[in-house]
């Protein structure tokens, strides 16, 4: 924490250019889709965003994979229901 009691500046721009790229590559492995990776790894950094340093205790490269992880997982299973529905079209009526 800096002297007025709030996060250093630059903290989550600095996790960002650190972790990026993998978390994208990471996030693309589990959803099959880049556009849904970066959707992922968006919400990730803003869910980081409501966090503070000090509760991350040192460990915001773990913190950030995990919720990654958890949120691409999501994102897939949602993904898979919609192409179930998506393939059983009802049919029209004559």
């Amino acid at each position: 924490m800096s002297a007025n009691g709030s996060p250093p500046a630059g903290w989550i721009t600095g996790l960002l250019d650190q972790h990026e790229v993998a978390l994208l590559r990471y996030a693309q492995k589990i959803t099959g889709d880049a556009e849904w990776a970066r959707d992922v790894v968006q919400d990730t950094f803003l869910k980081l965003a409501g966090q503070s340093p000090d509760e991350l205790d040192g460990h915001a490269t773990e913190w950030l994979f995990t919720v990654c992880r958890n949120r691409a997982l999501d994102v897939r299973r949602r993904g898979q229901r919609r192409k179930c529905y998506d393939g059983d079209k009802i049919p029209e009526r004559s």
